[in-house]
């Protein structure tokens, strides 16, 4: 699959001061489960964010793994305008960790943990490290994952995202999933990208599909997704920058940045692995996120 963002720039946002997530701001996430509290409990829950256009189902077999490795729960969790998540109107970095603060306490306070580990990708790993960065936040991660993505803006691409947004909003959405792709295909040829897209499609009692996405507010809020606005301060608990070598994402000009916020980053460098380093080296992948939990 190609990269989705195609070039990048240190257009890094004007810190905030702090800010307490403000509950009433928040919704409730909806996620998929793996494992019981009861039975496992060697590690922390693990929480796992995907990035924009994916959802919790993506994750399926790499959570079931991770899980049986770690034996602990891993919750793969919908974000806000994402799957079978609540739709909203607006979705700020801020808002999106705020739905996650809400999960993790409830998650830690029914299964009496103090803490949690969380993994982002992409636009997760930005809500991620929003969250870690926030000392609200912080108190309730253990260890932060964040896949292929440092805290920055990205420019350029919000054309090819809108490019995406208006064919799928024009799609004849009364036909079969396979006629839907082969209507998809002019606007977004590459196969890839187009699957993965159509995993957003939901049935209709008529017969009909819907998008899972909330398409308008994620079109609206393009700049606010690519963009890169936290707090003043670090997370100084264990971080991982996991990214492929074949990405871009995570050159090593951005390590003094990364370093600063989080000053106990290690980096992992997967080969041959772009963008989506969780679904184009699996395996490498599972096993350098069980190796950074399991590390004491």
């Amino acid at each position: 699959m190609k990269l989705l963002f195609t070039s990048r720039v240190s257009n890094f946002q004007r810190p905030f001061l702090f800010r307490k997530f403000s509950t009433a701001d928040g919704v409730e996430l909806a996620f998929a489960k793996y494992g019981d509290h009861e039975k496992n409990r060697k590690h922390n829950p693990l929480l796992i964010c995907h990035g924009l256009f994916g959802q919790k189902t993506n994750w399926n077999s790499v959570a079931k793994a991770v899980q049986k490795r770690l034996d602990n729960v891993v919750y793969a969790v919908d974000l806000r305008n994402h799957g079978d998540s609540p739709h909203c109107s607006s979705m700020s970095y801020t808002e999106q960790a705020t739905d996650l603060y809400l999960l993790i306490q409830k998650i830690c306070a029914e299964g009496s943990f103090k803490k949690a580990d969380l993994l982002g990708h992409s636009m997760g790993g930005k809500v991620a490290m929003r969250f870690a960065i926030d000392p609200h936040g912080s108190s309730l991660i253990d260890k932060l994952i964040i896949e292929d993505i440092s805290p920055k803006g990205y420019s350029v691409s919000s054309h090819t995202f809108r490019y995406y947004v208006e064919a799928m909003r024009k799609a004849d959405l009364s036909l079969s999933r396979q006629e839907i792709s082969k209507g998809l295909e002019h606007d977004i040829p590459e196969l890839a990208i187009r699957q993965f897209l159509l995993t957003n499609l939901r049935p209709r009692q008529d017969g009909t599909f819907e998008w899972k996405m909330n398409l308008t507010s994620i079109g609206r809020h393009f700049e606010d997704i690519l963009g890169c606005s936290l707090p003043v301060g670090t997370f100084r608990g264990p971080t991982l920058f996991i990214y492929g070598d074949k990405s871009g994402y995570v050159p090593d000009e951005d390590r003094p940045l990364i370093r600063n916020l989080f000053p106990q980053v290690e980096f992992s460098s997967v080969k041959n692995a772009g963008h989506w380093v969780h679904s184009e080296q699996p395996q490498t992948f599972i096993d350098e996120i069980c190796r950074f939990i399991e590390k004491k």
